[in-house]
């Protein structure tokens, strides 16, 4: 079976400047990573190629069954769950509807769309599987950044994708929600053993619950970042 992602020798540059250069490495189906480093390091630039939201200067990227650059990016997009914490909601959207924008890929709930029946129930069920039954109906202004984190989790998954990806998803969390979040995080191991996941990160701590296993990372000059695997 392919690689659920995959990048071949990729380089990128920026106004001149060589964020990543020469990085290889692929996740397989089930498998949890976590990307470490410090700002600027070009962390969420590799999620960016994983994501199939930008294309490296060289090198390739294969995302699910397609290569960047061959492949239709929305197609894969709709298998990929995105975790953002700064997600720019500015209706007062209540916790289900904003996990139903999942299924449309929307910030929004789409202009003349309606949710199954059967849409509903899953996104309830979501919500209840990571604690978050008494908060469905809360508007999200009113929800707390940890319950936030915890309902955009629901609404990656909610499409049941192949790959989730969380992008710094404790930024601007206390500790006692930090915790909370990684034990959310760590329990999708169970819930759903078949998604790959790369979590990005600059604290260490973050990645704990993703390193049962040794961690293979790589923080030379020229590659500020490290990839863990179990």
């Amino acid at each position: 079976m392919s690689p659920v992602v995959e990048l071949r020798n990729v380089t990128f540059v920026r106004d001149g400047r060589h964020i990543l250069d020469d990085v290889s490495f692929a996740v397989e189906a089930g498998e949890h990573w976590a990307l470490l480093g410090p700002n600027g390091a070009g962390k969420s630039t590799i999620l960016g190629f994983c994501g199939a939201l930008a294309h490296p200067t060289s090198g390739t990227v294969h995302v699910l069954d397609g290569q960047l650059g061959r492949t239709e990016l929305q197609a894969l997009r709709r298998s990929i769950g995105h975790v953002n914490p700064r997600h720019p909601v500015s209706s007062p959207l209540t916790a289900l509807e904003v996990v139903l924008t999942g299924i449309t890929g929307t910030i929004e709930l789409a202009m003349r769309w309606e949710p199954t029946a059967a849409q509903v129930s899953a996104a309830r069920g979501l919500l209840a599987s990571l604690g978050l039954s008494a908060i469905e109906d809360a508007r999200w202004p009113t929800l707390s950044q940890g319950e936030r984190g915890r309902a955009l989790i629901a609404r990656a998954l909610i499409s049941e994708p192949r790959l989730l990806l969380l992008d710094e998803p404790s930024t601007g969390l206390d500790v006692a929600a930090r915790e909370q979040l990684l034990e959310t995080i760590d329990t999708l191991e169970q819930s759903h053993p078949e998604v790959a996941s790369i979590l990005v990160t600059h604290h260490l701590e973050d990645s704990r619950a993703r390193r049962p296993t040794p961690c293979s990372s790589r923080t030379d000059a020229s590659r500020p970042w490290a990839p863990c695997t179990r």
